[in-house]
């Protein structure tokens, strides 16, 4: 017992590695899609295909999968994925590669970018059950701190790789942006190599299947709107669904309508990591002392006001260097309610759903979650190209903005407060307060 708990402590640590690396492909790869589309010339329909098309499918996949991983290791499954995700840079690079030096066409080069991307996304996706499956087992306690800690040494790596690579990109940017986004990618792939090596090192506690623990993704939808976890997907899907309209689209209002530079776009971007750094040891011990439900439900409130702000912004008539210091601050808010929203929920999975059921609960929130992405993305990538689609005078992806502000309140409003805590928790003085006045 003794020998398992050492075991299980060493293999937080190792896991801290772990993500550390697999953050370089993050801030290198991941963060910089976006650009990397724009370069080849993709279309606002095509970027949010991209942000959300990939991930859907990977969570499909995984429905159909799923049966097959619960008769193997978690950890063959997590390793053989993540050397799958390092490979599918090779396709991403090459796709730049046809475009810029034998002028493939924007159709063909933006095909071959959603099947590379596609790849990525995919091979994430189906290790991300297991992995979560393996996690629970080797986290039983304190769950909020240490995965704040994990995320925060994991954020840091991310912000300075992506602060570097934003140089690097602007280094090359004058006509040769390609070289640029190969240093990039092969980083990216280096870093999830590197990865993998460490999940190969780390300790797996033995895990058998109970098939009675199954049961089918119709089952799951059908009482879905009966029971607290059901609710609780319903919930993020629909902030989901909303942040999607506009989200993928922020990079684009920044290189496309305000002419960043890549090294301003990686500054504003980076604040929202910055903040997220700072902030999530508070959002740690938050959710630990006062629950996840409160956290996440507060935090859902305070996410549909970054799109609001990015629409004020237009109307303030600030001069660029004011400009960017106003989006930054945005960004610095968004990435302290994002923290607060993002570990909140995953905890929640974690203490509403049991051991056997975790892999299983988690592919069909993942899938439903991603369908609400694509669907909004989807919504978004349409209005944004529509010529008549303006409010208040601004431009179409302003507008998304506002829309998604105001989408983002509803969920809120309608499933948020039905959801209830399902571990002992103290109750802020606050929520005190308004429990008595609901007596009173």
């Amino acid at each position: 017992m003794k020998e398992e708990a050492n075991l299980k402590e060493e293999a937080k640590k190792i896991s801290i590695k772990d993500g550390s690396y697999y953050s370089v492909m993050d801030g290198a790869g991941l963060r910089y899609i976006t650009p990397y589309a724009l370069s080849l010339g993709a279309s606002n329909n095509l970027i949010g295909l991209l942000a959300t098309l990939p991930p859907l499918l990977g969570n499909f996949l995984k429905l159909v999968f799923n049966r097959i991983y619960q008769r193997n290791s978690r950890k063959k499954t997590v390793v053989f994925w993540a050397s799958m995700q390092a490979l599918f840079w090779i396709p991403m690079i090459l796709t730049g590669f046809l475009y810029f030096v034998f002028n493939l066409s924007v159709l063909y080069s933006s095909i071959l970018l959603v099947i590379s991307y596609s790849g990525i996304m995919i091979s994430g996706a189906l290790s991300s059950p297991a992995w979560s499956s393996w996690m629970q087992d080797v986290v039983q306690k304190e769950r909020g701190k240490y995965f704040s800690k994990r995320s925060r040494v994991n954020g840091f790596v991310a912000l300075s790789t992506m602060f570097i690579a934003g140089f690097i990109l602007d280094y090359f940017k004058n006509g040769q942006v390609f070289y640029g986004f190969l240093i990039l990618f092969s980083i990216a792939a280096i870093g999830r190599c590197i990865s993998v090596s460490y999940l190969k090192k780390q300790y797996e506690p033995k895990f058998e299947f109970e098939e009675k623990s199954y049961f089918s993704f119709f089952r799951f939808l059908k009482k879905m709107a009966s029971n607290n976890f059901g609710r609780f997907v319903i919930f993020v899907s629909l902030i989901s669904f909303s942040v999607a309209i506009a989200s993928p689209f922020f990079s684009v209002y920044m290189i496309k309508e305000l002419h960043f530079s890549y090294v301003a776009f990686t500054i504003i971007t980076m604040s929202s990591s910055i903040s997220t750094l700072i902030f999530l040891p508070l959002w740690g011990k938050w959710s630990d002392r006062f629950g996840n439900v409160i956290v996440f439900r507060l935090c859902a409130i305070f996410i549909s006001a970054v799109p609001l702000l990015w629409f004020v912004s237009a109307f303030l008539n600030l001069k660029f260097i004011f400009l960017m210091i106003f989006l930054f601050l945005v960004e610095a808010f968004s990435g302290f309610v994002w923290a607060g929203f993002n570990l909140s929920t995953s905890n929640f999975i974690y203490d509403a759903v049991t051991r056997q059921k975790l892999a299983l609960c988690l592919t069909y929130f993942s899938f439903i979650n991603s369908a609400g992405s694509l669907i909004g993305a989807t919504l978004g990538g349409i209005l944004s190209n529509a010529q008549n689609f303006t409010l208040l005078g601004t431009s179409a992806i302003l507008s998304l903005f506002l829309v998604s502000g105001v989408l983002r309140f509803i969920p809120s409003i309608i499933v948020g407060i039905k959801l209830k805590e399902v571990k002992k928790v103290e109750i802020p003085e606050f929520h005190l307060m308004q429990i008595n006045l609901r007596k009173v």
